[in-house]
């Protein structure tokens, strides 16, 4: 694998693909408690939940060659070959499902653990990789018998490692088999297992007679492998492995090592799910469902090859969400924080914020949050979806809408004189539509905002949010706090203007601590939704639990009466200027007076007694200014 190899291979094992993996799985195993991990060890397994995948197993998707002769066996366009990133998915999708539908359909514990059989490891070893092999081909195909659209990703998967580990220049009987000649003869158990294994899995290889010292044991099991992949109980099933066990048992060598299954570890991409070893991250027990099948994954239930399938059009399709996907990946992969610093002095504040600091970041979103977020979101979807009929009814009045680049018209707009078709002029008409609003909500991070105030501030961010983000109303939401004792302001930018959906992660990350230096902090405010939106109407909400209050030192105290003072000029002019600012009193405890505090500072004040109400009161101001 090279360097660009081993790069893609990097980027594409981020927690942004592991989440979609892990929500398929669950979604697959109708089990929420599924947890999928990424590993590099050329392996996958289940103990019954836990999912581990190798998306670089058998180095397949860097292996061009082997992925054409794939996409070429099942008449597929040259299309996954061409992007190592679609083969990656391919790959982890193909091991995915195949683990999901052992732990839907397979028992855990393994019942070898348990059988009479494992007298010794070399026994339950045997055990198990009979056991692996038939119930590997039974789950396959159940996949392709019971669900739609699986049959794709298992043959691709199955397919694509028998072409990687076949030589370049070999032939289909060669497929599996070590190059290097100078190893000693395998016994024969270890034939009989990769024959076995050969003949049930991959029964497109025309493989030659078996060796004379295992012909007799396969001739004897065949049968039983081609009824047991096809036995829906699973208990049942495993009496097959039994069965063949025990006709094979002279086979069977004292010393767990001289039982070789590296060829079977390549057929199988894996042998710990059915292995006899304890090692499940959990002790799952299940005894798997029954199942009915109607055919195998390659050949009818006679083990006639069934005739092509056309995959080209769901190939189309799962290549353009795996582009959506790979797009979104990158963004937050390859995201780094942005940083930007602002001095007091850049903004027309009272010279009391000129050596002021602004430190204005917007960080790299945490998916570690993504269950955190779902779960919200769940609790409050009734409440997210009320808003949402609210909001559309009354998004269907008739709004003022205007049309710019025309020849003729109502006014002149400045920016587009340089047109040099002369289509300068612009014109107002009313049709149904979204107002052209921007909101910023601007968030109090100090000390006082913790406990319920932070966790009501923090709900509501993410309702406002999916119920804004609906309604296709910019916005965006911002978390302020002042440093004490150091001359800096902290401007957290948890969802930006036109940001992308994973942002919303961040609003989980509300913390409460500092102060807060209010009057500054809306001069910026006010800069960056002019700056980032060409809304006419905007508006800043500002959620305070109380007066401001940040200190440097003697020279720049920035408590009452000046904070009052300093924020409520500043109110004005931002106002006057054309961005409208309503502050909300987070007025709910027995000796607070917010709402007084603030009304002092702010020409338009909703007092917010009960926290549980914060949602609706905010949504609310956004419905007034609509109308």
């Amino acid at each position: 694998m090279n360097k660009e190899m081993k790069k893609t291979l990097r980027l594409f094992q981020c927690d942004f693909n592991r989440s979609i993996e892990e929500n398929f799985a669950q979604v697959l195993t109708e089990n929420e408690k599924v947890r999928l991990f990424f590993i590099n060890e050329n392996e996958a397994f289940t103990d019954g939940r836990n999912i581990v995948v190798d998306p670089a197993v058998g180095d397949v998707f860097s292996d061009i060659k082997a992925l054409r002769r794939t996409e070429d066996y099942l008449h597929l366009r040259h299309t996954i070959s061409n992007d190592p990133w679609y083969a990656l998915r391919m790959i982890t999708r193909g091991q995915n499902i195949h683990e999901s539908l052992h732990i839907l359909y397979s028992t855990f514990p393994p019942a070898v653990r348990t059988d009479t059989r494992s007298t010794t490891k070399a026994r339950a070893k045997t055990l198990a990789l009979i056991s692996n092999i038939i119930e590997d081909a039974f789950i396959e195909a159940a996949g392709c018998s019971i669900y739609d659209n699986l049959e794709l990703y298992l043959s691709f998967h199955r397919i694509a490692l028998l072409f990687c580990n076949a030589p370049v220049n070999g032939t289909a009987e060669r497929a599996f088999k070590e190059e290097n000649s100078e190893k000693p003869e395998p016994l024969p158990i270890t034939v009989y297992l990769s024959y076995m294994g050969t003949f049930l899995l991959y029964p497109m290889i025309k493989q030659e007679d078996p060796p004379e010292a295992i012909a007799e044991y396969v001739e004897q099991t065949k049968q039983l492998f081609l009824g047991g992949s096809v036995c829906g109980g699973p208990k049942e099933r495993f009496s097959y492995s039994q069965r063949v066990f025990d006709i094979i048992e002279p086979l069977i060598p004292e010393s767990e090592a001289d039982i070789d299954d590296r060829q079977l570890q390549k057929m199988l991409s894996g042998t710990k799910t059915h292995s006899g070893d304890e090692n499940a991250i959990t002790n799952i027990v299940s005894k798997g469902r029954n199942a009915s099948v109607s055919r195998r994954l390659f050949t009818d239930l006679d083990g006639k090859p069934l005739p092509n399938k056309d995959f080209n059009e769901q190939v189309l399709v799962i290549t353009n969400d795996f582009e959506d996907d790979k797009n979104a990946a990158l963004k937050i992969v390859l995201f780094q924080p942005v940083v930007v610093t602002w001095k007091g002095s850049q903004f027309d504040c009272h010279s009391i914020h000129k050596g002021i600091e602004i430190v204005e970041t917007k960080p790299k979103p945490s998916l570690n949050l993504r269950k955190a977020y779902q779960n919200i979101y769940n609790k409050y979807h009734i409440n997210i979806n009320s808003y949402n009929s609210r909001f559309t009814q009354l998004l269907k009045t008739r709004v003022l809408m205007r049309e710019e680049k025309k020849l003729f018209g109502a006014g002149i707009s400045s920016r587009n004189l340089t047109d040099t078709k002369k289509r300068y002029w612009y014109r107002n008409s009313e049709d149904f539509g979204v107002p052209d609003i921007a909101v910023l909500l601007l968030i109090d991070g100090s000390g006082s905002m913790e406990g319920s105030r932070r966790e009501s501030a923090m709900v509501s961010s993410v309702i406002l949010h999916e119920v804004l983000k609906k309604q296709g109303i910019n916005h965006a939401i911002v978390e302020h706090r002042a440093i004490y004792n150091e001359p800096k302001v902290e401007h957290n930018i948890l969802i930006d203007f036109d940001g992308n959906d994973e942002e919303k992660y961040n609003i989980l990350a509300l913390n409460a601590d500092e102060g807060t230096r209010e009057g500054l902090s809306l001069f910026w405010a006010e800069r960056y939704i002019t700056s980032k939106t060409t809304a006419e109407q905007r508006l800043i909400i500002v959620l305070s639990d109380g007066v401001p209050a940040h200190s440097v030192n003697d020279d720049s105290c920035y408590v009452p009466p000046v904070s009052i003072k300093d924020t409520a000029n500043t109110a004005v002019k931002i106002i006057k200027r054309g961005t409208d600012i309503i502050a909300v009193a987070l007025d709910d405890g027995e000796d607070c007076d917010c709402y007084g505090q603030l009304s002092g500072i702010y020409p338009s004040v909703v007092a917010c007694t009960e926290l549980k109400r914060l949602t609706g009161q905010l949504l609310g101001i956004i419905s007034k200014h609509l109308q």
